[in-house]
């Protein structure tokens, strides 16, 4: 089932909107929407953990966790989540951010 609903948005997010094919606007936006909630409920699952907000940091991440900021059992409990979250399997995703933070 799906609804028809109106929204405003800024110009420049218009432009990329009248940009697709017709119909593909309402796909594009369900995709968006539907990624911005699985964003926002990892980082609720990484405050969670004991996380704080940061910006996409992997050199300050890995500095942090040097520094002992981060527990390496929260570290592991916040990778856990996020791995639920986007379907992947914790072990792929925790190599992934290793190996982002070594570089």
């Amino acid at each position: 089932m799906s609804r028809r609903v109106t929204i405003s948005v800024p110009d420049d997010v218009a432009e990329q909107l009248e940009a697709l094919p017709a119909r593909q606007v309402s796909a594009y936006v369900t995709e968006a929407l539907r990624r911005r909630r699985i964003s926002d409920d990892m980082r609720a699952a990484l405050r969670a953990a004991g996380h704080g907000d940061f910006p996409y940091d992997p050199v300050g991440a890995a500095q942090r966790l040097a520094a002992h900021q981060v527990s390496p059992e929260a570290r592991d409990a916040a990778i856990a989540r996020a791995a639920e979250l986007l379907g992947r399997p914790a072990d792929e995703l925790r190599a992934e951010l290793n190996r982002r933070s070594a570089a």
